[in-house]
C-alpha cells in the first residue's frame, strides 16, 4: 500500500528521514513545478519500474531531476557555455539536453543530430550523445525536495501518451497503486517542462526548442541573452 507525506506538514522527524525515505522507496511520486512525476533514484530498477507503469519503451531516454542547481554543476561536467546557459534557465520548468557526460553509465544517453558545421551549415549530420537533466523551482510546499543530497530518474507521472498531472489526486489511479511513496505538494503549474536542446552550444549551434511547454522560444531567447 502507498504511503503518502504532505510535503508541505512533514514533522521534524518526517523532514530528517525524507532522503532515507526517498531513497528506500521502489517508486516515488513527486511534485515539480510544472507537472507531478514518478521516479526514484538512479537505478535501472528505477527505469524499470518507470517504464513498466507507464507502459512505455524500456530503452526511452528518462531525465535525471537535480534538487538543486549546485548539485547538477558538481555532478555533470557541462562545458563552461552550457554550465552558463544552466545558470541562466535552472531552476526553472526546463529539461535541458546536454552532452552526455564522459565516464557516465546509467543512465543511457538519448540521441540528437545536428547539421555538420558551426551554425549548422553545410556536411553530413552530427549525431550528438544527451543527457536530459532538470532543476525545478520547486513550489513553497515542495521546498524540501530541494534539500535532497541526490538526484531523481524521472518522468511525468502519467501512462505513456496521457495527459499530464497537475496535482496528486489527478495521478491516474494504477500510477498512484504502483508508487510505494505518495509526495504531496498541493498545485503544480500543470505545464510540462519545455525541452532544450543544448547539445549544439559548444559548437556554435546554438539553442532549439525540442518541446514547447511551459516558456516558449521566445521568452528562452530573452533568458539566455540576460
Amino acid at each position: 500500500m502507498s504511503r503518502t507525506l504532505d510535503l508541505a506538514r512533514l514533522d521534524g522527524d518526517e523532514q530528517t528521514d525524507l532522503a532515507a525515505t526517498i531513497a528506500a522507496a521502489g517508486l516515488v511520486c513527486f511534485p515539480t513545478d510544472t507537472v507531478y512525476g514518478i521516479g526514484g533514484v538512479v537505478t535501472p530498477a528505477t527505469a524499470a519500474a518507470i517504464a513498466r507503469v507507464k507502459g512505455r519503451a524500456a530503452g526511452k531516454p528518462l531525465q535525471v531531476v537535480y534538487p538543486n542547481l549546485g548539485l547538477l554543476l558538481a555532478a555533470v561536467a557541462l562545458a563552461p557555455v552550457v554550465a552558463r546557459a544552466a545558470r541562466r534557465l535552472l531552476p526553472g520548468p526546463f529539461t535541458l539536453l546536454v552532452p552526455y557526460p564522459d565516464g557516465t553509465v546509467f543512465p543511457p544517453p538519448g540521441a540528437v543530430e545536428w547539421p555538420a558545421g558551426a551554425g549548422g551549415a553545410g556536411g553530413p549530420p552530427v549525431t550528438v550523445r544527451t543527457l536530459g537533466v532538470r532543476v525545478p523551482d520547486w513550489p513553497p510546499s515542495a521546498r524540501a525536495l530541494a534539500r535532497l543530497p541526490f538526484p531523481l530518474l524521472g518522468s511525468s507521472a502519467n501512462p505513456s501518451g496521457g495527459s499530464d498531472p497537475a496535482d496528486l489526486s489527478s495521478v491516474a489511479p494504477g500510477v498512484r497503486a504502483a508508487c510505494d511513496l505518495l509526495l504531496d505538494g498541493g498545485p503544480t503549474g500543470g505545464v510540462s517542462s519545455t525541452v532544450l536542446d543544448l547539445s549544439g552550444l559548444q559548437a556554435g549551434r546554438g539553442f532549439r526548442v525540442v518541446r514547447s511547454g511551459a516558456l516558449g522560444v521566445v521568452e528562452v531567447a530573452a533568458i539566455l541573452a540576460s
